[in-house]
């Protein structure tokens, strides 16, 4: 589900299902304790100053939120700038399904593919750091290029001559114990609470879970 605000007029509440149809989910503003929380904004053109207004102790200026700005037939000669912001789509307010969640993609899609996540450990492909819960771990390129095939590769059982091939890339001059410092590595990173995730299979590799 995408968590939006959302702020249309009476006349666009046709759009309620339609929003819910593409896996939009209703924030109440009151509720919202942190900018992180809303994914998307969803605003009729009448509202949008009247959106920007309510949200405008939430948004910065340097990181605007996507908009999605619902806009009548008749309305379109008033949206040459809006339509230059690239954290903003307009779509017709009697655009169909297909359309509207292809909209939503575009401003969202992209954002939300950047980020792996398992349990409370989120990693950010754009600016390779993970987190584990709110802990931002300190790790070499290597040790996070592994935790990241491990995620992306989950109850899978690899070798450490898989991982050399799957992570290194090429036949690492450092061979399998390589793969093992690394691991213990990272469970030393990851923590206690979180170690157990990368499991050891006897005689074969490793398997996360």
């Amino acid at each position: 589900m995408i968590d939006a605000y959302i702020n249309i007029e009476k006349t666009h509440k046709e759009f309620d299902q339609h929003l819910k149809d593409v896996g939009i989910n209703k924030l109440v503003l009151k509720s919202v304790q942190s900018p992180k929380q809303i994914k998307l904004v969803v605003t009729s053109l009448s509202k949008y100053g009247n959106t920007k207004k309510n949200l405008s102790d939430l948004e910065s200026s340097n990181k605007p939120f996507p908009t999605l700005i619902i806009v009548d037939d008749d309305q379109f000669v008033q949206t040459i700038d809006l339509v230059q912001n690239p954290q903003i789509e307009l779509v017709s307010s009697s655009s169909k399904l297909d359309e509207i969640s292809a909209r939503v993609h575009a401003l969202v899609g992209e954002g939300e593919s950047e980020i792996l996540e398992f349990k409370d450990l989120t990693i950010n492909l754009k600016t390779y750091e993970a987190k584990a819960g709110d802990i931002l771990l300190d790790l070499t390129f290597m040790e996070y290029e592994l935790l990241k095939f491990f995620v992306e590769n989950q109850e899978s059982v690899w070798s450490r001559e898989d991982l050399l091939e799957k992570v290194w890339g090429y036949d690492y001059f450092g061979g399998a114990r390589t793969v093992d410092v690394h691991v213990r590595r990272l469970r030393a990173k990851l923590g206690d609470l979180r170690n157990d995730w990368i499991k050891t299979v006897h005689s074969v590799g490793y398997k996360f879970n």
